[in-house]
């Protein structure tokens, strides 16, 4: 594989020449925890429209503002408390930049950041989906999106076996969560991890082949 330029990947300030993409996304999460915290009211319109509510098989979910199919896009605008804002912005802004910087900072590339990240949400979220629940579970967050910028990051850095150094262990923890996520005080959407991080490590060459702003990569190593 044939990956960015040296001084694509030297150690410079983090927010140098950051993408786009990831400023749009990482400034529209930050937009929406401040209206809803400054706006409660309209705040709990935008979570009961954007939330990912998932049922037991069998049973109708609960009527959603702007229907049930919005928010398996914008349940990434949607997050539980600071923690959970924070701790997806840092790997998004950690693993966005190289995605973005592959992909290319015009309007092409940013293009295609954005609707690689929303694939690997809407994947996320369609895995959580079908995964059985025993009762309504609420979904909400950008780690579904971001999870597949893990992958994404990885082909970025090392080929495909760079993608398998970040994928799987990711998919790891994510299937021990599974497994033992009863001992767990916080739920966790372990399926919503494991879906985005799929759909980043299968889609990513796709995006760099649609988007990629003159950037090329040889995939194979």
């Amino acid at each position: 594989m044939s990956v960015p330029q040296r001084d694509d990947l030297s150690p410079t300030p983090i927010f140098n020449a950051m993408p786009a993409g990831v400023l749009i996304l990482a400034s529209a999460i930050l937009l929406v925890a401040g209206f809803d915290a400054l706006f409660p009211e309209m705040g709990q319109w935008v979570v009961a429209s954007c939330v990912l509510l998932t049922v037991p098989s069998g049973t109708a979910p609960p009527a959603q503002p702007l229907g049930p199919w919005a928010p398996i896009l914008l349940h990434v605008f949607i997050h539980f408390g600071l923690l959970h804002i924070v701790m997806n912005l840092a790997v998004l802004i950690a693993s966005g930049r190289a995605v973005g910087m592959a992909l290319g900072t015009g309007l092409k590339g940013t293009a295609g950041f954005l609707v690689f990240f929303f694939v690997c949400s809407a994947a996320g979220a369609g895995l959580e989906l079908v995964v059985p629940h025993s009762g309504v579970v609420q979904m909400g967050g950008a780690s579904t999106g971001v999870s597949g910028l893990i992958a994404a990051s990885g082909w970025v850095r090392g080929g495909y076996r760079g993608m398998l150094r970040m994928a799987l262990p990711w998919i790891g923890i994510n299937i021990a969560i599974a497994l033992t996520g009863m001992a767990l005080t916080i739920p966790i959407s372990w399926a919503g991890h494991i879906g985005g991080t799929i759909a980043g490590a299968i889609l990513f060459p796709v995006a760099m082949a649609l988007f990629s702003e003159g950037r090329t990569f040889d995939f194979r190593r």
